[in-house]
């Protein structure tokens, strides 16, 4: 038999699956992700007791965000309290902004301090926080950590590129790119509406998948701008692409890069430019002749 608090917890999810607010069918725009649903969700363990916090790693526009996302507006409106803080990392300036809008959303209270928050309220109820883009292990201290304020069946997701920054204790789920059949579908559906190409444009839609090496960030920024435009435009955009790569893609991949220390971005830049294809104990020998410290250094890489 349940106790009065299970049955009245019962109660309350089940009212707030009713109230949720309903999403579009996202499911053509969403390519590829079914299996990555999935394994989350067996990581999350939805509905058992334990507070737990999983980390969703990858690099630069893999979709890590549109994962998060959409787990967040399936997920969670079974809890009694919710939160997504976006662009942690374009932030991480504004720390305790970003604690202020994670504790007015959850109490929903229109709070300007920290100190003015009845955060013991918290500890009794079950929440479901997205912290995305973080950048750094501060970061995730400052606003999760070190604050015991979870009730029993919380969930926190936290996207970042930096596996480095998430602990032994965290379960830790990594987003792959996506394969050939679904970047084939995921571009098609942006460019053309549907989930191949167009006759006539067989050819071209493989070039410019080889050119975005399944990235989905890279196949919906150039899909975008060749949408509507004929064959002769893809041909002229394509050439361009070879000496001019688009800003868009590379200013978030070249985030990745400005993280690195200076020892970490002259060991990238030797090994692109020089080493690629050699035995790895040769190079970090080498390496290491240089000061450059390459056996942390390549594994940060």
């Amino acid at each position: 038999a349940r106790t009065e608090s299970e049955l009245l917890k019962g109660i309350v999810r089940d009212v707030l699956k009713k109230l949720a607010p309903t999403y579009p069918n996202q499911s053509k725009r969403l390519v590829g992700i079914e299996k990555s649903y999935e394994e989350i969700e067996s990581l999350l363990r939805i509905g058992s007791s334990e507070v737990i916090t999983l980390g969703i790693w990858g690099m630069g526009g893999i979709g890590k965000t549109t994962l998060a996302t959409a787990l967040y507006h399936k997920l969670s409106y079974d809890f009694e309290g919710r939160c997504f803080l976006a662009n942690v990392r374009k932030k991480s300036d504004k720390l305790e902004d970003l604690r202020n809008e994670l504790f007015s959303t959850l109490l929903k209270e229109n709070k300007r301090q920290l100190d003015g928050f009845d955060m013991s309220r918290l500890q009794y109820k079950s929440l479901f926080i997205v912290l995305d883009d973080v950048s750094t292990r501060e970061q995730l201290e400052k606003l999760i950590e070190e604050y015991d304020f979870m009730g029993a069946e919380s969930r926190v997701i936290v996207t970042t590129r930096d596996k480095h920054i998430l602990s032994t204790n965290h379960k830790i789920y990594q987003v792959d790119k996506l394969n050939c059949d679904h970047s084939v579908e995921l571009f098609c559906f942006i460019v053309f509406g549907e989930k191949k190409p167009k006759q006539g444009y067989e050819d071209l839609s493989r070039r410019v998948i080889s050119y975005c090496e399944v990235v989905p960030l890279a196949l919906k920024v150039l899909g975008a701008s060749l949408r509507e435009r004929n064959k002769e435009a893809w041909e002229c955009e394509l050439r361009k692409l070879e000496k001019f790569p688009d800003m868009k893609i590379l200013n978030v991949l070249k985030l990745s890069y400005d993280g690195l220390d200076r020892p970490q971005k002259d060991i990238f830049l030797d090994i692109a430019c020089f080493f690629k294809g050699e035995e790895r104990y040769w190079v970090t020998g080498l390496l290491e002749a240089f000061d450059f410290f390459p056996t942390s250094g390549i594994k940060v890489l």
